[in-house]
């Protein structure tokens, strides 16, 4: 049992770490790994437009890596509960 929960967290931190790379390249219109600027990352909200400009948008980003991981996580921790 404690190895599904640690794979879960694993999985979690990573998903975290990468979804919260993509939110903020996607807003801000850029690839965060490469550092060059990109149009076709995705479309980008008035929410996110608006947060770019007050320069929250890292913050928002953050949020949706949240929910994202967490929601990933916990298909894959049930996934490894009930299969294995």
């Amino acid at each position: 049992m404690i190895y599904k929960i640690l794979i879960s967290l694993l999985i979690f931190i990573f998903l975290l770490w990468f979804d919260y790379k993509g939110a903020v390249g996607r807003i801000e219109g850029r690839n965060t790994f490469t550092g060059l600027p990109q149009i076709n990352l995705g479309p980008v909200s008035k929410k996110e437009e608006k947060a770019f400009f007050e320069g929250k948008h890292k913050q928002l980003a953050l949020k949706q890596a949240v929910i994202s991981a967490l929601i990933s996580s916990i298909v894959i921790f049930v996934l490894l509960y009930y299969l294995f």
